[in-house]
C-alpha cells in the first residue's frame, strides 16, 4: 500500500533515507563541495516537486533517473517537469542511474 505524503518535506525527507545506490554514489560525489565546488543540496523541495540534487547558487538540477522515468509516462512527466523547472531558470541534467553506476 502507498503512503500519502502531506508535506513535501516529509517526502524528501523519506527519500534521503530510501536512497538508490546510483543516488547514494552521486551524492558521494557531489556534497560537501568536494568535486566542484558548488554547494549542492540533496532532495530539495521546490513544490510541487522535489528534486534528487539542486546547486541554488547555478540553479542547477541534477536528475538521477531509474527504471521508471524510462517508461513512456516517466519520459512525459520528466518533460513537463523539466520545462516547469526551466520556467523557474533553473537548468536539468539526467542521468540515468546504469550510467552513474558504470561510468562516473
Amino acid at each position: 500500500m502507498a503512503m500519502e505524503w502531506q508535506d513535501p518535506h516529509d517526502f524528501a525527507k523519506h527519500l534521503k533515507r530510501a536512497a538508490t545506490p546510483a543516488g547514494f554514489l552521486m551524492w558521494q560525489l557531489l556534497r560537501n563541495r568536494q568535486r566542484c565546488g558548488a554547494k549542492f543540496r540533496r532532495e530539495y523541495v521546490k513544490e510541487p516537486y522535489i528534486l534528487d540534487f539542486y546547486c541554488p547558487e547555478a540553479k542547477l538540477c541534477i536528475e538521477c533517473d531509474g527504471l521508471p522515468h524510462l517508461t513512456p509516462e516517466g519520459m512525459a512527466k520528466d518533460r513537463k517537469r523539466t520545462a516547469w523547472l526551466n520556467a523557474q531558470g533553473i537548468e536539468v541534467i539526467r542521468f540515468t542511474s546504469r550510467d552513474i553506476e558504470q561510468d562516473t
